[in-house]
């Protein structure tokens, strides 16, 4: 890894295409944001690299940028940095974050692991890359690989339910055993559509309830306001509150359906 310099980018340009993390401390990234509008400025600069002919790929500070973001900044000054290839990036990305102030999970070193065999590295070099003693980076490899394994398999009876494959052709697709495919499959149809709907109904549930609450504060604030018990500065107050959860919360969803979409990608080029 070599330093090429720095530039300012427009938060909207960085490109978050590199997840180390199994996920975002949605915490972390309001607790920054707050700090940037107050003022802070932030001690380190988000660090990017330019790949593949694609610029900006943001390698550490996924917190920050989501931080700047939620205090309404446009852009930030940005480190430049360049790898001679995919998996010197992602561990590089991974040790960035293991003297910081939020250190990666069992999770994020998992996940990340499993981005390098999918990058054909070896266990020794893994284990260098990360800096794991060799008992843990086996550890936590073979942990990986059986989960890949099942989700090679769940997959696989995807293909099947919901794309129509046959039991063969998915076994040759994703690489499974068809004696193991066959097991998952007989459960898999009847627990995967109701799960589904279940999933939908508790969601349309929840937010209904969530937005009959909120209705009923704010008519209670209203009234309170007409009575003169609270001031207008105290209900714009949590008018804002509730537009920064919202905030939060679509940054949260958009997160996610990133990451899903990344993982998706990779599968559909490997299979």
């Amino acid at each position: 890894m070599r330093i090429r310099g720095t530039r300012v980018v427009k938060l909207a340009e960085l490109q978050t295409n590199l997840f180390v993390r199994k996920q975002l401390d949605q915490r972390r990234a309001l607790y920054l944001g707050e700090l940037i509008s107050d003022g802070v400025e932030m001690k380190d600069p988000i660090e990017v690299t330019d790949r593949g002919g694609v610029q900006n790929i943001v390698v550490d500070g996924r917190h920050r940028k989501e931080g700047y973001e939620l205090a309404g900044a446009s852009e930030t000054k940005a480190k430049v940095l360049e790898f001679e290839d995919e998996a010197e990036m992602i561990a590089y990305a991974y040790r960035a974050n293991v003297g910081g102030s939020l250190p990666p999970t069992q999770e994020d070193t998992e996940h990340t692991i499993m981005l390098l065999l999918e990058r054909s590295e070896p266990m020794k070099r893994i284990s260098e890359r990360l800096g794991l003693p060799a008992g843990m980076a086996r550890k936590y490899i073979n942990s990986v690989k059986s989960k890949t394994s099942r989700q090679k398999l769940m997959k696989a009876a995807a293909a099947i339910t919901d794309g129509g494959l046959t039991v063969a052709k998915a076994a040759e697709q994703y690489d499974v055993e068809v004696d193991k495919l066959k097991e998952v499959l007989s459960g898999h149809k009847r627990k995967h559509k109701q799960g589904i709907a279940e999933i939908q109904r508790g969601l349309t549930k929840t937010y209904k309830s969530l937005g009959q609450k909120n209705a009923a504060l704010i008519r209670s604030l209203l009234e309170k306001c007409e009575d003169g018990d609270v001031t207008e500065r105290q209900v714009r107050e949590i008018f804002a509150h509730i537009e920064q959860l919202q905030k939060q919360s679509a940054h949260s969803v958009a997160d996610w359906k990133k990451r899903f979409d990344s993982a998706n990608e990779k599968t559909a080029k490997t299979a």
